[in-house]
């Protein structure tokens, strides 16, 4: 008689028990179900339930089906539903999910130059794009095998009222760029150096008839080399150089460009973007002494008399300093003599050859480095 009673009130305590899991399995769902700001819950007796809300932010989702049982460990129902706490298999097939790498990696592989993976504006060709004027860029991010992931983003070319303020009739044509004004837009194949501005986007240089990748990593213009400055943009942030061909003030500032002004800097017949000085174009003229070129700082509208920028010759330079084109497009800038590069070609991708951001002889440039 007394194992009897024993044995009903055995069978009415798990059944107490029994009721209590449903009840926590109810409050599970009602308060943990995808919102970011509450902690999780952990459901069931063992280690199981616990690793299911692990499942359920989804780190590991992409990959794998999540272990055994991979949906649970991508939407979290064993974890926080419980059930899988309960019967001890679900919450084993959560920890599979949660391991994966697919989730934590995300749809691209980030680096020093990709800190977001894009999702707009993606391209494989010029064609793709639907605006007006725009062309299809290695946007930095890479696909997990190695590919590049490019984005349409419009031309750079400087401004024009018709063919004949392009460089040629050939090659380029005055078009509308989007929503914005006419510009220079190269409607050929390839590139050549000497209008590298006007075909390759900025951080890219033209060798052997294609534009080459030296875009180098930044947070801010002290990451960058002396005429280059920190671009950001929705994916990445990268060094460029200042010196960009235009025709009009209107063609400076914003995206890649230094200055707030368009002017003939070194006296060569050709227009680059340059900061102010004393609330006009700096121009080499207004600078000499010790200080005798217009030298790019810290805030891209703005400039001041140095001795890093452009030249005509090493007679523009100051003691010590020689005037040589370290890029493609004839532009020749003065740098302390000593250097270990001559010009950009003699570093690897995504390098660049030019003084240190602290001064000194031109040397292979990386930016920040990887951390």
């Amino acid at each position: 008689m007394s194992k009897i009673n024993d044995a009903k009130l055995f069978a009415a305590k798990k059944s107490g028990i029994a009721r209590s899991v449903i009840a926590c399995t109810l409050l599970a769902l009602a308060v943990g179900c995808g919102d970011p700001g509450t902690s999780p819950v952990f459901i069931g007796p063992g280690p199981g339930g616990a690793s299911g809300s692990g499942g359920a932010s989804g780190t590991g989702g992409t990959v794998g089906a999540g272990g055994t049982v991979g949906a649970g460990g991508m939407v979290g129902t064993g974890g926080i539903s419980g059930s899988g706490g309960a019967a001890g298999t679900g919450g084993t097939g959560s920890i599979g999910g949660t391991g994966g790498a697919g989730g934590s990696l995300g749809p691209c592989a980030t680096n020093a130059l990709c800190h977001t993976c894009p999702d707009q504006f993606l391209c494989e060709t010029d064609g793709d794009c639907a605006f007006s004027g725009y062309v299809c860029v290695a946007s930095g991010c890479e696909t997990h095998g190695g590919a590049p992931i490019k984005q349409c983003q419009p031309s750079r070319g400087g401004s024009c009222v018709d063919d004949n303020d392009c460089p040629n009739g050939t090659d380029y044509a005055c078009i509308k760029v989007g929503a914005g004004g006419d510009r220079c837009v190269r409607v050929t194949a390839g590139c050549s150096p000497a209008t590298e501005t006007f075909d390759c986007p900025p951080g890219f240089s033209c060798e052997s008839g294609g534009c080459v990748d030296r875009r180098m990593p930044c947070d801010s213009y002290l990451d960058c080399p002396k005429s280059h400055l920190c671009t950001t943009t929705t994916v990445s942030s990268y060094c460029t150089r200042t010196h960009r061909t235009c025709h009009e003030d209107t063609d400076c500032g914003g995206f890649a460009a230094a200055g707030s002004f368009c002017a003939d800097v070194d006296n060569d017949g050709t227009k680059e973007c340059v900061g102010a000085l004393d609330a006009q174009a700096c121009v080499n003229a207004d600078c000499g002494g010790s200080a005798p070129v217009c030298e790019m700082g810290a805030a891209p509208t703005a400039a001041s008399c140095g001795d890093y920028g452009l030249c005509l010759s090493s007679n523009d330079c100051d003691t010590d300093f020689v005037c040589v084109g370290l890029w493609q497009d004839g532009r020749r800038e003065c740098v302390r003599t000593g250097g270990t590069c001559d010009q950009v070609t003699d570093c690897p991708l995504q390098q660049v050859c030019a003084a240190p951001r602290n001064g000194g002889s031109p040397s292979c440039q990386a930016g920040k480095e990887a951390m």
